[in-house]
């Protein structure tokens, strides 16, 4: 479960923002939570929505995370050379800053919590502490390790047994030290495994630029769809059933062929070499007589159909895991009804036992309902508080004197009570 996320100079982020998943006040009272059982963390919400204006920092709160994942997964391959992305804040005086992310989680009744300082061609340093949090334990801190770059091209480490200090004289400045030692030392210790499988496993970010339905057509051509097309039908959106079959690389070669299609060598390689699924997917419809109409579901289902379908399979599978899930836009071409409905199934615990997490950006201002969303759950970005220039992160429990539990929070910001709506001057 999430519990906290920090980051600094990123992107549209100049200072240091908090994002949390833990309501304000612990009285067990609070709506759309998890009663976690546990001493230090009692309740956590299942939800949580990100709203703003267009260009406000929406988009790079959720890139933050993806950059946070995409290093732990992927900088145990980088050279001596290499160089991340260039991901600080440009607008100002930040470019000769480090840039930080430190996440806090909870896994087997433990609060992890986990740091970054780097710059693009050097970790500064990297830590990672966990707290037993059960209610028969002490919380206190434990060193799991702590590596900090002392200037001079070297690190000075601290670690608990089992981790090695070769491991940290050989990791280069431009790795991860949980990286490095998981994928490239193959560490078996269990608070190194727990950390690294939570957040490449359990913590996704799903990204709406590149997001299609292949993982939700492919459950069904496995025979695995029987609830994402049961939900499709709930969701009036006029499918009567889905049937997919898997291409092979050799019959769609052919077909490309028969048509007279040329494909490059490089997408051969990646079909003959199974990179890309293949689907043939065919929709259904009744008739007026009521037969079935077969329809090509990619040439013919509406871009919110398939919007919904690229949603539906990914959080069945997030709630079934008990999965932490980020999404940009959630609310893109889909009717409030179908977001709505989404939280809903979040929010629900009889639906959502494994207590799985939902993050989410969007324009949906209905949601702000104190019932999808209580004031806890609802964040702001903007930019108008730094003179339009780098982006601020808060919760609408900062407006303390504004807001009540159980109220209706869409109108006052609509009106700009709370910031992040748009400043459009008129003609």
């Amino acid at each position: 479960m999430l519990v906290e996320f920090k980051f600094s100079n990123f992107l549209s982020f100049k200072e240091n923002v908090t994002f949390s998943m833990e309501p304000l006040s612990q009285n067990g009272s609070n709506p759309n939570t998890i009663d976690t059982n546990l001493k230090k963390i009692p309740q956590l919400y299942r939800t949580a929505g990100v709203f703003g204006a267009n260009a406000s920092g929406k988009t790079n709160f959720i890139k933050a995370m993806a950059f946070l994942l995409y290093a732990v997964q992927e900088s145990y391959k980088n050279g001596v050379d290499d160089k991340f992305p260039e991901i600080e804040y440009l607008l100002g005086d930040r470019k000769d800053r480090p840039s930080t992310f430190e996440i806090k989680f909870i896994v087997n009744e433990r609060l992890y919590e986990y740091k970054i300082v780097m710059f693009d061609n050097r970790i500064d340093a990297e830590s990672l502490y966990y707290y037993p949090i059960a209610q028969n334990s002490s919380a206190r801190a434990n060193r799991v390790f702590e590596r900090k770059y002392d200037g001079q091209g070297k690190y000075v480490f601290e670690k608990m047994s089992g981790i090695l200090q070769s491991w940290s004289d050989e990791t280069i400045a431009t790795r991860l030290f949980l990286s490095e030692i998981v994928n490239n030392r193959k560490c078996q210790v269990k608070e190194i495994q727990e950390v690294y499988e939570w957040l490449t496993k359990t913590l996704l970010v799903m990204d709406r630029k590149v997001l299609s339905s292949v993982f939700s057509l492919d459950q069904i051509a496995v025979g695995e769809g029987k609830e994402i097309i049961s939900l499709l039908k709930k969701a009036d959106l006029g499918l009567e059933d889905i049937k997919v079959e898997k291409m092979s690389a050799e019959d769609y070669i052919k077909y490309m062929q028969a048509h007279n299609k040329t494909l490059s060598p490089k997408a051969i390689q990646q079909l003959t070499s199974g990179q890309v699924v293949l689907l043939n997917a065919k929709s259904y419809h009744k008739t007026e007589n009521g037969s079935l109409c077969e329809f090509d579901y990619e040439k013919m289902e509406s871009a919110g159909t398939q919007s919904f379908l690229s949603l539906v399979g990914p959080f069945l599978n997030a709630i079934k895991q008990g999965q932490v899930i980020l999404v940009d836009e959630l609310d893109v071409t889909l009717h409030p009804y179908l977001v709505k409905y989404f939280v809903e199934m979040f929010n629900d615990k009889n639906i959502n036992d494994k207590n799985a997490q939902l993050i989410f950006t969007s324009h949906a201002h209905y949601l702000m309902d104190g019932e999808h969303l209580s004031r806890d759950q609802i964040w702001l970005t903007s930019k108008e508080l730094n003179k339009g220039f780098y982006s601020d992160l808060y919760s609408l429990s900062d407006f303390k004197q504004l807001t009540r539990k159980n109220a209706t929070f869409q109108d006052a910001y609509l009106d700009g009570i709370y910031g992040a709506v748009p400043i459009v001057e008129k003609l």
